[in-house]
């Protein structure tokens, strides 16, 4: 029987308990075939090998679903929090940690998930996207690396400049008052 709690019509009179109690029943009986396997105290319930196949390939599908989603998501919403720290650390002086971009996290799922399900058209597309995906974050680490070089350091220094020329007018400025 299968059956949910929500799903039970109320509005026979009487009918409600004995649904109730079914659904009971059929639970308790679950949880114990389920607690007695785990214990080796009753036999567990033999599936056969095409069975047991198709749940093992949709547990794996599931589970790379799941970590390609939440790649994805850092992909269309990066996380700031590493900005930040990149800030931070540029400030205190330490070296930037180098770390994969977004979309390399996701290439690389992407080549783990096409790897482990290979023998499937699904998995070979996984690869092939994978590889395209890796790709594109290095290019995106040449293309920040090349803009911190040549645009981000070079404004810094001349902005540093800048400020200690003004900082060495202001100075002569206010002692030039003095007299």
């Amino acid at each position: 029987v299968n059956m949910k709690y929500e799903d039970m019509k109320k509005s026979k009179a009487g009918g409600a308990g004995k649904e109730f109690a079914q659904f009971v029943k059929v639970g308790y009986n679950r949880a114990r075939q389920v607690t007695g396997e785990k214990l080796g105290t009753v036999q567990r319930t033999d599936y056969d090998r095409e069975f047991q196949d198709l749940c093992n390939r949709v547990d794996k599908h599931s589970f790379w679903a799941s970590m390609l989603t939440s790649k994805v998501e850092l992909v269309l919403q990066p996380n700031p929090a590493y900005r930040f720290e990149d800030f931070v650390n540029e400030k205190i002086g330490n070296e930037r940690e180098i770390r994969h971009t977004y979309t390399e996290q996701l290439g690389i799922c992407m080549l783990n998930a096409g790897s482990d399900m290979s023998s499937s058209d699904y998995g070979q597309a996984l690869l092939i996207m994978g590889d395209y995906e890796n790709r594109i974050g290095e290019s995106e680490h040449k293309m920040i690396k090349n803009a911190y070089i040549k645009f981000v350091k070079p404004f810094m220094e001349a902005a540093a400049k800048e400020g200690a020329i003004n900082v060495s007018i202001s100075s002569t400025t206010r002692h030039l008052s003095k007299f």
